[in-house]
């Protein structure tokens, strides 16, 4: 090998080298346009299934969703998860929700009732078993 040849070598193999960077380059920069562009792709399906989910407006929803923005706000999410769920049931559920605590109102009178009369018994009882020893 003569030092001429040598040094052509060289300097041929220099313009594959600087012809490499911009290659990689480019490969970096399309690759990182496609991993955006699936994450963007990724983030709307989500995006739409989360706006899908709350137009849906049951009553589940309406407590879930209702109650998310209470605590994001600082605010008591129970509260507002059960005004959510009133807001999206039915009138059919509300006239029976309402039912049912009218009900249950009217009926613990006579509840506590007999509950006054059973312990009263039992002291009674208890007392003459007291009594008789």
């Amino acid at each position: 090998m003569t030092p001429s040849s040598t040094a052509s070598g060289a300097t041929k193999g220099a313009p594959a080298a600087t012809s490499l960077a911009p290659a990689l380059s480019d490969l970096r920069e399309a690759a990182l346009q496609y991993a955006t562009a699936k994450a963007s792709r990724t983030v709307e399906h989500w995006a739409d299934d989360l706006n899908n989910f709350v137009a849906s407006r049951g009553p589940t929803t309406q407590a879930i969703v209702e109650g998310l923005k209470a605590k994001l706000l600082g605010k008591n999410p129970v509260w507002a998860a059960v005004k959510g769920a009133w807001s999206g049931a039915s009138p059919e559920v509300k006239l029976a929700v309402v039912l049912i605590l009218i009900l249950t109102l009217l009926l613990l009178p006579v509840v506590l009732l007999v509950l006054v009369l059973v312990l009263l018994v039992a002291a009674l009882v208890a007392g003459i078993r007291a009594a008789t020893r």
